[in-house]
């Protein structure tokens, strides 16, 4: 009982975030099955790395939409841009991390 205890302490403090977190952007459209796989994703991802996931719909302003309606889904992080079709857990934690 106290083992478990323990290792479940260790474990909370593991997964407590430092600091405040990043803030990134994904642009999606409604109806998208990789825009969805792509937020699943950033949702795994910000168990370990602290995330502030904004979720913006290209559809809903003609700039975006122009620019990345071939390219979707996309994160960005500052001036950062990845494009994130397919990408798997660890390559989206390393682009993160960088």
């Amino acid at each position: 009982m106290r083992g478990d205890l323990r290792r479940a302490l260790a474990l909370v403090r593991r997964r407590t975030h430092r600091g405040p977190p990043a803030h990134v952007r994904l642009l999606e459209r409604p109806d998208c099955g990789l825009c969805a796989e792509a937020y699943r994703a950033l949702r795994r991802v910000s168990l370990d790395v602290p995330l502030d996931v904004e979720r913006i719909d290209i559809t809903s302003d003609p700039a975006l939409f122009d620019r990345y309606a071939l390219r979707i889904p996309v994160v960005t992080m500052g001036e950062r841009e990845l494009d994130a079709a397919g990408l798997d857990d660890r390559a989206l934690r390393a682009w993160l991390r960088a």
